[in-house]
């Protein structure tokens, strides 16, 4: 066991692809109580918590095949915050169900639609923050700023093809992550 207390998250990640469920066990021990706090200051209920913690991390064992993580902590601390925020609105829905409060179907709808959009502003952030610093730029002021691809290469010194390559760069990288995180989110959270 000594082994895998020092072993990194990288490491750690690579071991459960190859099924070593100690691997795993280190990595359960590692973010246990990390990820219940996050879970209890949204929910204010540790057995809640404790149960969405346990959901994201034996999603995480379920489909260590098929996921590429760059960021270990990042990752599950996102699952934790997202699964809290559909449990949120779940425990808020069955509320207004018992008090015979039934709202439209679209202002359920609505409800998760913002929480989806909620999650996957947080998720982006994380992967726009771990870009090459000059496609980070160029996407920041693309998409925040609202530059055109002529501002953006005058601010940065840069030629508008330059400007064109680094945002296909960020563009591209956000949508490959996009696409993994889709295979996780609905196959855990549906």
């Amino acid at each position: 066991m000594a082994f895998y207390s020092n072993s990194s998250d990288t490491e750690l990640l690579v071991l459960i692809r190859d099924g070593q469920e100690a691997a795993f066990t280190e990595i359960y021990n590692r973010y246990w109580e990390r990820l219940v706090a996050t879970g209890f200051y949204y929910m204010r209920s540790k057995e809640t918590a404790e149960e969405i913690v346990h959901d994201v991390l034996m999603g995480l064992w379920l489909r260590r095949d098929s996921l590429e993580i760059q960021s270990l902590p990042a990752y599950l601390g996102t699952a934790v915050k997202f699964s809290v925020f559909k449990a949120m609105a779940r425990n808020k829905r069955r509320k207004e169900l018992l008090a015979g409060n039934l709202p439209a179907r679209d202002m359920h709808n609505e409800t998760e639609q913002q929480l989806d959009a909620l999650f996957l502003e947080e998720y982006l952030r994380g992967i726009v923050e771990k870009l090459p610093e000059k496609a980070r730029l160029v996407f920041t002021y693309s998409r925040e700023e609202a530059l055109s691809v002529k501002d953006i290469a005058q601010k940065m010194d840069l030629s508008s093809k330059s400007v064109e390559y680094y945002m296909t760069k960020a563009l591209k990288a956000i949508r490959n992550s996009i696409q993994k995180m889709g295979v996780f989110c609905s196959s855990l959270f549906i």
